[in-house]
Order: structure tokens, then sequence, then C-alpha cells
């Protein structure tokens, strides 16, 4: 079947039309006096996207008791529906046999064909971070707990190896020396929810640490101007920072300054969604906790305004930090596909579509509401030459 997209293919000015046979680009021209069946001149055509964290999304709760392999697929298509041709779920700091769990429905869901080429293995995020309210976020504190390698091996082994990274902090007793047994074992390291000092940050760093986890999120409330976990991290270019670029755990002002600091090739954009992404605004559980979806996405503790996790699809975000910083529309697409992939050793290549090649592609519109905001209007999904949208 024959489907014929049309849209600026990103980074070039003027418009394409990208013909599709089959699941395969048959040709990629100039456009023409025919109508196109999907997209404008105005549309915009890009790669598909690598969510580096993701916790959720669409009703499923990856932290779920009753998590099975097919949920797994479920939320590979609700992404792809958006863009995301690849993605790695996070299992967050719980009971180690709960973990252990997670990790081997996540491994045996990745030998399914339909999932093995989207997921390329799993974020740990805990149980090693700080136990103190503020830094540790909505993290249980009887969970959290020490670096200890041998209860690590249990987490390596129920996921058979498939763990990408793990998100730690610094301060904790024999960090370092963890971090080095883990870097061995293949195994990424990210600092997050810590409240590492320069020195602890730099002695991670040093053992093989090599990003952070959505910096500027996971801190206390208050914290000294200087002597804070920020500078030494925004400051050091072997850490590449992941952000969340939702306008709201990162205000515009402050996600600019922190790209600005990393510069696009050290910046990683990520959604860290819950399960209540996707869903109708209304009240939900989150864990234990009574939280609010809001009209505007925001995710707050019911009856406040603290944040309680992120409902933000990651094209979105891509064209939030293309509009607030200094990424160009091409540079926030690689912020979140190419820049991760290399950073966490994913083979996976994100390429806008050429003749011969398997369709696999984002084709969307970008509105103003009536606010001025940008807003991402998914047109047009292929991966893998499987048509999604």
């Amino acid at each position: 079947m024959d489907v014929k997209l049309r849209g600026r293919l990103l980074g070039n000015a003027t418009p394409s039309d990208v013909m599709i046979r089959d699941g395969i680009v048959a040709s990629v021209k100039p456009t023409d006096r025919t109508r196109a069946d999907v997209g404008t001149r105005r549309s915009i055509i890009g790669t598909t996207l690598l969510d580096i964290q993701v916790n959720g999304a669409y009703g499923i709760d990856l932290q779920s008791p009753s998590l099975k392999a097919e949920d797994v697929l479920r939320i590979t298509e609700a992404l792809a529906s958006w863009g995301v041709s690849c993605w790695i779920p996070t299992l967050i700091t719980a009971p180690m046999d709960a973990m252990e769990h997670g990790c081997r429905v996540i491994a045996e869901a990745i030998q399914e064909p339909e999932i093995a080429g989207a997921v390329p293995g799993i974020h740990i995020e805990g149980p090693y971070i700080s136990p103190h309210d503020g830094p540790r976020g909505a993290h249980p504190r009887e969970h959290v707990r020490n670096p200890d390698l041998r209860e690590f091996d249990r987490l390596y082994k129920a996921a058979r190896g498939r763990i990408v990274y793990i998100t730690m902090a610094p301060e904790l007793d024999g960090a370092p020396r963890f971090i080095k047994g883990v870097t061995a074992r293949g195994v990424r390291v990210a600092l997050g929810h810590h409240n590492g000092n320069a020195e602890q940050i730099a002695e991670a760093v040093d053992a093989g640490a090599c990003l952070s986890t959505h910096l500027g999120n996971g801190l206390a409330s208050t914290i000294h101007r200087h002597l804070n976990p920020l500078w030494p991290q925004l400051a050091d270019d072997r850490l590449t920072a992941a952000l969340i670029a939702d306008l709201q755990h990162l205000p515009a002002a402050t996600l600019k300054t922190f790209v600005r600091a990393k510069r696009p090739e050290n910046t990683i954009l990520t959604s860290d969604c819950v399960h209540i992404a996707g869903l109708a605004p209304g009240r939900y559980k989150l864990g234990s906790l009574d939280v609010e979806l809001l009209p505007s996405g925001r995710i707050c503790l019911s009856g406040t305004d603290l944040l309680a996790g992120s409902s933000l699809m990651l094209l979105q975000g891509v064209v939030n930090a293309s509009e607030v910083t200094d990424l160009s529309l091409e540079q926030a697409f690689a912020s979140a596909s190419t820049i991760p992939a290399q950073r966490l050793g994913i083979k996976r290549r994100f390429s806008l579509p050429k003749a011969g090649a398997k369709a696999d592609l984002v084709l969307f519109d970008i509105e103003k509401d009536a606010g001025g905001s940008a807003k991402a209007i998914v047109r047009s999904v292929f991966t893998s030459g499987k048509r999604r949208v």
C-alpha cells in the first residue's frame, strides 16, 4: 500500500514528498502538484525518538506487582504513536523481590520480536539513593539503602544482564567502589536523587559515572546558593545531563541555562513519565499518593501545587526545548535520539527517511494554542516499516 507524506525534513527549509510503499521508503523528492495523503508543506518530518526514562504510561505502571510482558508491549505501542521507537523502562526503589520481579518481566518481554527492537534494557532508579526528604523524592524511605554489589547482581541476573543504567547517590558509603563494579559489568551509572558535594560528585565521575538523571529535580527544596549538587554536575563536561522539558519540572529559564552550560552534545531530553501520562485529567493514585492530573498536564499531590510525576510525551518535550532554549529543532531531536543512544551504548540508528530503507519517522505539525504555547500535533508515525498513526 502506498502512502505519500508531505513536510519539511528536519533541518531543511524546503518541503519534500516521501513515498512509502509496504513500509519501505520508495522515494524522497521535492513536492509536486499532486495531493499528499498526510501532511502539508508546513509539516515537519523528523526521526523517531529514544526515551531513556519511562515509569509507565496510559494506565500501565511498571512498578505494579501484577506487571506482565504484554503490558510492556502495550506501552511500546502507545509510545510509538508519539514517535518514540525506542524506550527504557524504569524501575524505582522498592523491596528487592519486587524489583527482581520487574526485571524478570521486562527481560522476558524483551525476548518478544515486537518488543526486542524497541526496548534495549532497563533503568534501575534506586534503591541506592539519598534517604533524606527532598532529594529522595517519591521513593519510599524504608527501601532506600547503601549500594551493595552482590545485591545489584541479583537484579542483574533477574534482568538477564539487560540493565542499561542505574541511578544512584554519590555520597553513600562505598559509592565509588560500587560504581567501578557496575561499570565493569557494562552498566552505565547516573547520579540522581542525591545531595552529594563537589568532592563526592568528582569521585563518582572518576569512578565511571557519566550521566545526571533529571538534573534539577530530585533535590532538596532549599539548598545553599553555591555549595549544592547542581553546580558541580553542570560544570563537569564528563557528565551528560538528562532533562525533563515539560517546562514544569524545569522552568523555561532554568532549562535554557542548563542547556547552555552542558551544550547540545551533553544534553539528553527525556519524559520521566508515570503511568498517569496519556490519561484524561482527573484524580489518580501514584503508589500510595493521591494525585491529580490537571488539564495543563501537570500532575500534583491532591490539594497542592507540588509536582508528583510527569505526564510528558517526549515529542512535546523536544518541541518545548526548541522553543525556549538555544537548541534548534534538529538539535533537540538529536538530544532525544542519537545522543542518548551514543551515551548509553545503544546500537540503534536514528536517521531521516532515505529511499530503500524501512520507514522510521514521525510527521507532525507545530501549532500555537491560545496562550502562545507551541503544541506538537502528530499526523503520522512509522517505526521499523510499521505504520503506527
